[in-house]
């Protein structure tokens, strides 16, 4: 059985929730199953379309791997400039844990052709092929039905902590409602711990300007 392979991820930049990475497999002869579906990268589609597509992608039979990192492991990862870092490992343990002859990539870097072979490399003793290409996800199905799964368990992990701390928006930093919570979050003096405290959304609004600290 030959598997192909496509991996994605949500939540990249987002100062509330997780950071999601996802990889989708399917065997070569049915791979055909996933492009007559209509995929898009999820961000062009609604929540309705990303959730019937979800379960659409799933009904194929192809096998999906998903790779949660919280706030805190985003944070760490941010303080040591090693955000792509945290994102090849996860990709590295979803090539290993689902073991395709080939994957296709969105490329994290601007040298999508180097990062390809270095997941290849890491990827060892599996022999595979890893196309690495800058917007992968405008141009193949797979990596699109990872980006849709990756994008629907974020949205399912923001409506978990909306349901217990309240509105929260969509976690990214230009939602109004999010800047909402976190100012009601400095306000009072502590910040729940699905908060990326290392972005500067953050950071301004715990800094006190020079005139008040005096």
């Amino acid at each position: 059985m030959s598997l192909h392979c496509g991996i994605d991820e949500a939540g990249r930049g987002p100062v509330l929730g997780p950071l999601v990475v996802c990889g989708v497999a399917i065997e070569r002869a049915r791979h055909g199953r996933l492009a007559r579906l209509g995929l898009r990268d999820s961000k062009a589609l609604s929540p309705a379309q990303r959730e019937r597509l979800a379960a659409e992608i799933r009904a194929t039979g192809a096998r999906v791997h998903l790779e949660i990192h919280q706030a805190p492991a985003v944070d760490a990862a941010t303080a040591l400039h090693e955000l792509n870092g945290l994102e090849t490992a996860a990709m590295t343990r979803i090539v290993r844990a689902l073991a395709p002859a080939r994957v296709w990539v969105d490329g994290l870097t601007n040298r999508p052709g180097a990062f390809g072979r270095r997941l290849e490399e890491l990827a060892r003793p599996l022999r595979v092929r890893v196309v690495s290409e800058s917007r992968a996800d405008e141009r193949y199905p797979l990596v699109q039905a990872a980006s849709i799964l990756a994008k629907v368990a974020r949205d399912a992990a923001i409506a978990a902590l909306a349901r217990v701390h309240g509105e929260i928006g969509s976690g990214y930093p230009g939602d109004p409602k999010t800047r909402a919570f976190l100012r009601r979050c400095a306000e009072a003096g502590t910040f729940p711990p699905f908060v990326r405290q290392s972005w500067g959304t953050v950071a301004r609004l715990t800094v006190r300007p020079a005139a008040d600290a005096a």
